[in-house]
């Protein structure tokens, strides 16, 4: 299953695949930003790895939040890392391709490890947060964000009127019409449970797409596109405590041996 993922997205980023932020992605980007910077507050990082960062779409964001920091960027997709090098040359001793779903770097090697829109994509889910909790320091930091399967969002109305929802292999579940490599939609509390299980603590949610973003995605691709990606920030801003939202950003620490 891991080696048919790297396909995939050899073959999506030998195109124009994740090439520049649009939309729903606009708001993620100012979502990460004030978690980062005004609910988690942390300082004194040095060592940052954006897990499964593509071709490093959120490159300028993680040197915003985190200027001091020592980044490194890793993928499944040799191709989009490549990418990641054309556009950031700097980078290029920073990149390493996962393989076997394991990242090989040294354990404890980050303060911090970002995974923006993986966990619904990797195809062994406890092997991603083995190698997650692997890599991080004692007490260091996993800040995520994946789409949500909280009942009672927008979303979530939608499919069960709709019949839209399906039981995956793992007993989760998804959207019908989503991405067919989005293989599960978790709820917060499944990962809570999954987290706790793989060793973490201090874990925190904050919620998106509870309205807005899934009522303007029509408006993506017309002249109101731009009216449109300032409407989905309402969502978080507005509704960021409210678990019956779409997406959610989250945090958790690993606990110290």
């Amino acid at each position: 299953m891991t080696d048919k993922l790297t396909e995939v997205y050899d073959q999506r980023y030998s195109g124009g695949y994740r090439k520049n932020l649009a939309g729903y992605e606009i708001a993620r980007w100012a979502a990460l930003e004030h978690f980062i910077k005004r609910v988690l507050k942390i300082d004194n990082i040095r060592t940052v790895l954006d897990y499964g960062a593509g071709r490093g779409l959120h490159v300028e964001l993680w040197r915003k939040v985190f200027p001091k920091a020592n980044l490194y960027f890793c993928d499944i997709s040799s191709v989009a890392l490549k990418k990641l090098v054309e556009n950031y040359p700097e980078y290029e001793s920073n990149c390493v391709q996962i393989k076997n779903d394991y990242m090989p770097f040294p354990d404890t090697s980050f303060d911090i490890v970002i995974s923006v829109e993986v966990m619904e994509h990797v195809a062994n889910l406890d092997s991603y947060l083995n190698d997650i909790h692997r890599l991080l320091k004692p007490e260091g930091t996993f800040i995520w964000t994946t789409p949500c399967g909280n009942r009672f969002s927008i979303e979530h109305i939608f499919n069960v009127i709709t019949k839209q929802i399906e039981e995956t292999n793992e007993g989760y579940r998804r959207w019908k019409w989503e991405d067919p490599t989005h293989l599960r939609r978790l709820t917060s509390k499944e990962i809570q449970e999954k987290l706790e299980k793989h060793g973490f603590d201090k874990i925190i949610f904050r919620f998106r797409s509870h309205f807005f973003s899934f009522v303007c995605t029509a408006l993506m691709r017309g002249p109101l596109s731009r009216l449109g990606e300032r409407m989905m920030l309402l969502d978080y801003f507005l509704f960021r405590i409210f678990p019956n939202g779409a997406s959610m950003i989250g945090a958790a620490r690993k606990i110290s041996a």
